[in-house]
């Protein structure tokens, strides 16, 4: 009889143990301290000979925007922006240096995280060469 409350012990000491450490996972998860980009923040990367700064993620207004500026002595014409955000692609001529802001992304959700492949078309002024590309992606916290 001893052996089978033992084993009763045994069993039940490492059932309440799982059974707080899936209460304590289940907490962190719904809470949203599982998320990677509320811990590392806003990330860019990946742009050849373009600086990218200060992006924002507005889901009221369903758009991205970032300032954007050419890191070579050069000027550049006819610049398109692209951006690809879960699925959903818009796009948007702008100047550089200037502020870019893309709208119609609607499938964001405000303090979801969103990671945005973005793709620079341009023409450099006095250049035989049209429609260089740079691509890189910026993540982040959506507002």
């Amino acid at each position: 009889m001893q052996k089978g409350q033992t084993a009763l012990e045994y069993l039940m000491t490492y059932g309440w143990a799982i059974l707080i450490v899936i209460v304590v996972v289940g907490a962190l998860y719904a809470l949203g301290l599982t998320k990677p980009c509320r811990w590392v923040g806003t990330q860019i990367r990946e742009f050849a000979d373009f600086k990218v700064e200060t992006p924002k993620m507005d889901t009221a207004a369903d758009m991205l925007s970032f300032s954007v500026s050419y890191l070579k002595p050069e000027t550049i014409s006819g610049m398109l922006v692209t951006a690809n955000i879960s699925a959903q692609s818009n796009s948007t001529p702008t100047s550089v240096p200037g502020t870019v802001t893309i709208g119609g992304f609607t499938n964001v959700v405000s303090g979801d995280c969103y990671t945005a492949d973005v793709e620079f078309v341009y023409n450099v002024t006095g250049s035989a060469v049209y429609n260089l590309k740079s691509v890189g992606k910026i993540s982040g916290v959506a507002s």
